[in-house]
């Protein structure tokens, strides 16, 4: 049996952009502050921000920050898919 969802607590000092074809992500912002980008458009965030970000929206972050990232379902390292020369 697959878990239906993961979580971890990450440290952010920027991501590059990339999307997931079927995961869903939300990431809660425990610490810091700093934005994330949702196919380009730019989102401020800071401690108890909340950011919904479903499958196919091309995502990264800028700033620092510690975020939880919750993964539905779990996220597969095939579900990755990293923006080549951006970010």
């Amino acid at each position: 049996m697959e878990p239906a969802a993961w979580a971890h607590a990450v440290d952010i000092n920027g991501a590059k952009p990339h999307f997931h074809k079927v995961a869903t992500e939300l990431y809660y912002v425990l610490e810091g502050r700093g934005s994330v980008s949702l196919d380009g458009v730019e989102h401020e965030v800071w401690k108890g921000s909340l950011v919904h970000i479903p499958p196919g929206v091309v995502h990264s972050a800028a700033g620092r920050m510690r975020v939880l990232v919750i993964g539905l379902p779990d996220i597969d390292e095939a579900d990755y898919f990293e923006i080549v020369g951006q970010g």
